[in-house]
C-alpha cells in the first residue's frame, strides 16, 4: 500500500505548483504502468494501474483519479482523491471532469529534455487529443515539466528521511566491503560483496544493478559507467567506487576514494593529495554557488572554472543532478549549456531539492572522482550527507 501521507503532501505541492505556474489542471494520463511507467505516478497515486487512468490535480478544489473499476478500490483505500471508476470508456468521466474544472490550461507530462517529466507516451497523447476533440478544450494542452520539477524536486520530510537512510546504508556497505578487501580482491569480487549485502537487506540499486557499484581499481581501469572487471588494485594507486542504494524507493548516489599504500609511499604522495584537493575545491565552488534561484549552468560554471584554473582539463559531463526516486531524478541540471542537455541547465535551483555535486580528474594513480549530496536550503545549501574531504587509506 502506498504511503497516503506522502501522496497527500505531493498533491498539495502540485496544487501550489499549479498556482505558481498559472496552470488550471495537471493531468497525469497513463496505462499498463508495469510496462510503461510514468515517473510522476508514484508521487500522485503510488501504485501501478492497468487500464487507462487519469490523475487530475486542479489548481483549486479536490483532486480526482479516473481509473478502471478493478483498480478503483485501491485508490479509495488511499483516501486522497475523489475516485471515479469506469468499465467501457474513460471518455464520459473525463468530459465530466472538464465541465467541472473548466480549465484554460491542462498541463500534461511531456518534455524534450527532462526524462522524469516525459511520462506521457505518444500514443496516449494522441488519444488525449481525440478525447478533447469537440469539447472546446482542444488548445489547452501545455507541458507540465515545471510542475513536475517543483513536485518531484522539493523533498518532504519523509522523502528526506528515506534518502538519508539510503546514503547512510550506502556508506555502511562500502565500509563493509573495504573491511573485507585484500590485495587479491578484483573489481568483480568487490562489486559482488556489495551486491550480497544488498540482497541480505532486501535493497535495490540506485541505478542499473550490473554497474552499481561502479568499481575502478587503479589507473588501468577504464573510467565511466562500466561493469566491474578482473583488475586488482596495485600498490600506490586509488580505488574509486560510485554507488548508491534505494530505501523505500528513494536513492542515494555517492563516490568514494581509497588509496592503497606502497613501500615507497605508505601515505598518499603529495602530488596525489594536491590533485584530490583540486577536485574538492571545485566541488566546494559548486556548493558555494548552490542556492535558491541559482541557474543550473551557473553552478556548473563555478566548479568548472575552479578546476580549469587549477590546470586540469574540463570534464565531459554535468557537475550535478537532482536525486530522489532515482539517482538521476530529472529537474534542473547543474550542467553546461550543451545541446545534449536541452534546457535542463537553464532551470533554477529551489529550496528543498537535493543534488549531487560530482566531478573528477584522471591521474596516474587512477580516477579521482568524488560525489557528494547537498540539500538546498532557504538561503544557501548544506551537506545532505557528510562529504569525503580526504583520501581514505586502505589497511
Amino acid at each position: 500500500m502506498p504511503d497516503p501521507d506522502l501522496i497527500r503532501e505531493k498533491v498539495a505541492q502540485a496544487q501550489r505548483a499549479c498556482e505558481a505556474t498559472d496552470t488550471d489542471l495537471w493531468l497525469t494520463f497513463c496505462r499498463e504502468t508495469g510496462d510503461s511507467p510514468d515517473p510522476s505516478l508514484p508521487l500522485v497515486l503510488g501504485f501501478d494501474v492497468v487500464w487507462a487512468t487519469m490523475v487530475a490535480v486542479p489548481r483549486e478544489g479536490e483532486s480526482t483519479v479516473v481509473l478502471g473499476r478493478h483498480d478503483a478500490p485501491t485508490a479509495r483505500d488511499l483516501g486522497v482523491h475523489e475516485v471515479v471508476g469506469y468499465d467501457e470508456s474513460i471518455e464520459g468521466a473525463f468530459h465530466d471532469l472538464l465541465e467541472r474544472v473548466d480549465p484554460d490550461t491542462i498541463a500534461v507530462n511531456y518534455d524534450e529534455a527532462d526524462p522524469v517529466a516525459d511520462g506521457l507516451t505518444h500514443g496516449l497523447f494522441r488519444k488525449l487529443e481525440s478525447l478533447l476533440d469537440g469539447t472546446g478544450y482542444e488548445d489547452t494542452l501545455v507541458s507540465a515539466s515545471d510542475i513536475v520539477r517543483r513536485v518531484r524536486g522539493r523533498k518532504s520530510p519523509a522523502e528526506r528521511e528515506w534518502m538519508t537512510r539510503a546514503a547512510e546504508t550506502s556508506e555502511a556497505f562500502l565500509a563493509d566491503a573495504i573491511a573485507h578487501w585484500t590485495p587479491e580482491t578484483t573489481e568483480r569480487e568487490f562489486a559482488a560483496f556489495v551486491h550480497d549485502r544488498m540482497r541480505e537487506e532486501g535493497l535495490d540499486s540506485a541505478w542499473a544493478w550490473e554497474y552499481c557499484p561502479t568499481v575502478h581499481m587503479g589507473g588501468a581501469s577504464e573510467v565511466g559507467h562500466t561493469t566491474a572487471g578482473d583488475l586488482t588494485l596495485p600498490p600506490g594507486e586509488v580505488l574509486h567506487v560510485d554507488f548508491g542504494v534505494k530505501v523505500e524507493g528513494y536513492a542515494a548516489d555517492i563516490q568514494r576514494l581509497y588509496y592503497r599504500p606502497s613501500d615507497a609511499y605508505p601515505e598518499p604522495p603529495a602530488d596525489l593529495v594536491d590533485a584530490h584537493a583540486d577536485v574538492r575545491a571545485a566541488i566546494d565552488a559548486a556548493f558555494d554557488a548552490l542556492e535558491p534561484g541559482a541557474l543550473g549552468h551557473a553552478v556548473d560554471a563555478a566548479a568548472r572554472a575552479e578546476l580549469t584554473d587549477r590546470g586540469w582539463p574540463e570534464y565531459a559531463h554535468a557537475t550535478g543532478h537532482g536525486v530522489g526516486r532515482f539517482a538521476h531524478d530529472g529537474g534542473t541540471l547543474l550542467g553546461p549549456r550543451w545541446d545534449r542537455y536541452g534546457d535542463a541547465p537553464d532551470g533554477a535551483v529551489r529550496a528543498g531539492e537535493v543534488y549531487t555535486l560530482e566531478l573528477g580528474v584522471e591521474t596516474e594513480w587512477g580516477y579521482l572522482g568524488q560525489e557528494d549530496l547537498a540539500l538546498v536550503t532557504e538561503d544557501g545549501a548544506e551537506w545532505f550527507h557528510p562529504p569525503q574531504t580526504a583520501l581514505r587509506v586502505l589497511d
